[in-house]
């Protein structure tokens, strides 16, 4: 009998550990544009992941989806930037590799991309950084057209195979810039831009072509292509003065247009110039000299590039703000910022996310920190390849300067773990330390770090933490309930709590509305649980929370978290009777509670005590009967507070459009943003829609997404 029990418990062993996979593939990719990349992203150990669910999103986009593979197919859901350009290798899913095809690279594609991958047993994550080269074009050729409206010489200049499409412009003889037309087709890597060139002092017109540090010139005298001048009228000489003068205030006009952008939009003006020393160093000036304050300086508008960050320290010291992420720095800008943290500069936020710092660059960065004149208050170091010995010498800096000043700290993407997180409680239980807000998403925190963290929050009953990032790691259900131990605490100060994707189910939700209901001085404001898996019990338990006068929560994120039309009956329930309800905020994107879960929320809406400001039901199985109660319950409203309402990814249709239309002919209706892309509304809809709003002279709408409908409308209108 043992024995049959030894292979019940081996066969039970080697089907559930036949899940068990990590993910591997490369920290950066580099490709070049209009050419087709492959991100990697591979199980290990190698085994099929057919009947596995892959998912491919845009971190730095807020989460747009780029690819999904689910039940042995690809779905339709993601973003319609990335239509037609994805694939899988189907072929290859047998043997573990879910890398990501991308076709025909733009430049917008460069960004931070993750490959998910769930199994019924596991789910692991990582993420690949796609850096785009660009495509050097042809040199600019002009054409004569013609003669042009107004008499002068219609000129065209051109360049082909071009990405991204390089700034192409029309100067004169003296180099000033002048007012051009842009025509033909960009998408084809092509730039055209066409002038009318009248007769000057020597009839000579520059065609520049310039993109990041390429600059290309092409020149045409005019003199042979002017058209005869006529002398019979009398007119002659007093006209051609009038255009001297004209074209003398055009140069005028634009030099000091120049010079103005330079002093207050420089960053916009300038970004793509070819930057010579000689121009960085008149930049740096300019900007230095300025009557207004030095707010910001973002290096990205100008030339992300080490080179000109060194070149333009001066101006770092200056700023308030720099803003210097994705600039491709290194340790050794990191050693120029430590000096400017050790000079008493004027930086209070510095955000260094997307550059390869390593644990040597934030090492050096730290010998800045430690100064008792550094007065930084913001410091972010998202996607920096930190691992737990940098962020222990970062944890070491601020805990022996009991004069810091830090009050955000931002990890996220950082592989902080075991003794970097050790390091972090240390410096949270430390009475001197004054970080408010910390992000540590997506750092591979488990359940005993969870544990840590929280230890050492208790420990210190002065801390000053109001905002605490997980999002993206594993504490699971374990982690949570320390966390909950931690809510329960009276002197627990936190006001935002982010938990999305930390693999929570019903029984650590249950953990943390407990906690918060043991605790009626609590002060948190906003609960984030995005991406788990609570389900309806869990909601309940959510719902018994919000019914309890005490409860604070004035946002709360439950989206995609398995929730039905029972979820949305207790939720509505809850707020129902309680009138005193703070909630201003709810997000039930990608749940199911369909149109007869929408009813109940309707019935909430017309409550007179509802509070809800902003609702999220975009993808929740909507159609035009679960929108024609929404409609009434607001119309009957006339005290409700709603100002937005997302929609999308639902199927309303026309009919639902329609009632949506009443709604904002109504003068009471109080809201200001609607989101209704991808709702399969045909132009009879649009029409509803823009009659409304031609009706209600006192409409409140600022904002209305008509995104990927049928009515050959692609827009975002801020109205």
């Amino acid at each position: 009998m043992e024995c049959v029990w030894v292979v019940i418990l081996f066969l039970h062993w080697s089907l559930s550990g036949a899940q068990y996979f990590d993910l591997e593939g490369e920290d950066v990719v580099v490709a070049a544009a209009g050419s087709d990349v492959t991100l990697p992203c591979s199980l290990t150990p190698r085994m099929s992941a057919v009947d596995m669910e892959v998912k491919w999103t845009r971190q730095d986009l807020g989460d747009t989806l780029v690819h999904h593979y689910k039940n042995k197919q690809d779905q339709t859901d993601q973003d319609p930037s990335y239509m037609n350009r994805t694939s899988l290798f189907i072929e290859k899913l047998q043997q573990g590799n879910t890398s990501l095809l991308l076709k025909k690279v733009q430049v917008s594609d460069g960004g931070q991309y993750r490959c998910r991958v769930d199994s019924e047993h596991k789910q692991d994550q990582i993420n690949v950084l796609l850096k785009i080269e660009a495509v050097v074009g042809g040199t600019p050729e002009i054409t004569v057209l013609g003669t042009g409206v107004s008499g002068g010489v219609l000129l065209q200049c051109e360049s082909r195979g071009w990405w991204p499409v390089p700034d192409l412009q029309w100067l004169n003889s003296e180099g000033a810039e002048l007012s051009a037309e842009s025509c033909g087709d960009l998408k084809g890597f092509n730039v055209r831009l066409q002038l009318t060139a009248h007769k000057s002092n020597n009839n000579v017109y520059i065609c520049r072509l310039k993109q990041g540090q390429i600059m290309m010139e092409k020149q045409i005298d005019i003199t042979d292509h002017l058209p005869k001048p006529d002398y019979t009228a009398a007119i002659t000489v007093p006209i051609t003065l009038i255009l001297l003068s004209a074209l003398v205030c055009v140069v005028v006009y634009y030099r000091r247009r120049a010079d103005m952008c330079l002093k207050r939009e420089g960053e916009r003006r300038l970004h793509g110039v070819n930057f010579t020393d000689a121009h960085l160093e008149h930049v740096e000036h300019v900007l230095l000299i300025s009557e207004e304050n030095l707010d910001e300086f973002d290096l990205k508008k100008y030339d992300p590039s080490e080179e000109s960050f060194l070149k333009m320290k001066n101006v770092v010291y200056a700023c308030r703000k720099a803003q210097l992420s994705y600039c491709n720095l290194t340790e050794k800008s990191c050693d120029v910022l430590a000096s400017v943290l050790t000079s008493n500069s004027s930086l209070r936020e510095l955000d260094l996310s997307g550059n390869i710092l390593r644990n040597s660059g934030v090492k050096i960065l730290c010998s800045g920190l430690e100064s008792k004149d550094c007065k930084l208050e913001k410091l972010s170091l998202s996607y920096c390849m930190i691992t737990e010995v940098g962020c222990a010498a970062l944890c070491s800096a601020l805990r022996s300067n009991p004069s810091s000043h830090l009050r955000e700290l931002n990890l996220h993407y950082n592989k902080s773990v075991d003794s970097g997180v050790k390091q972090l409680s240390d410096l949270l239980e430390d009475s001197n330390c004054k970080l408010e807000k910390l992000d540590l998403s997506d750092c591979s925190i488990r359940e005993e770090d969870c544990a840590a963290l929280c230890s050492a929050l208790k420990k210190n009953p002065s801390s000053h933490l109001r905002d605490l990032n997980l999002n993206s790691n594993k504490p699971g259900d374990s982690g949570v309930k320390q966390l909950s131990a931690l809510m329960e605490d009276p002197h627990c100060k936190l006001e935002k709590l982010d938990l999305s994707d930390c693999s929570i189910r019903e029984e650590g939700c249950a953990a943390l509305c407990s906690a918060l209901k043991k605790n009626p001085s609590s002060h948190l404001r906003e609960l984030n649980l995005n991406y788990n898996e609570p389900g309806d019990s869990g909601v309940k338990q959510l719902s018994a929370l919000l019914k309890y006068p005490h409860c604070t929560l004035e946002i709360l994120d439950l989206s995609d978290c398995g929730i039905t039309e029972k979820g949305c009956a207790a939720l509505c329930s809850a707020l129902k009777k309680n009138p005193s309800s703070h909630l201003r905020e709810l997000n039930l994107n990608s749940n199911k509670p369909g149109d007869s879960g929408v009813k109940l929320l309707s019935d909430l809406l017309e409550n007179p005590h509802c509070t809800l400001e902003k609702l999220n039901l975009s993808d929740c199985r909507i159609t035009e009967k679960g929108c024609a109660a929404l409609c009434s319950a607001l119309q009957k409203n006339l005290s409700s507070h709603l100002k937005e309402l997302n929609l999308n990814h639902n199927k309303p249709g026309d009919s639902g459009v329609e009632q949506l239309s009443a709604l904002l002919e109504d003068p009471h209706c109080t809201l200001e943003k609607l989101d209704l892309s991808w709702c399969s509304i045909r132009e009879e809809g649009c029409v509803a829609l823009c009659s409304a709003l031609k009706k209600n002279p006192s409409s409140h709408l600022r904002e209305l997404n008509l995104d990927y409908n049928k009515s050959g409308l692609k827009t975002k209108l801020v109205l």
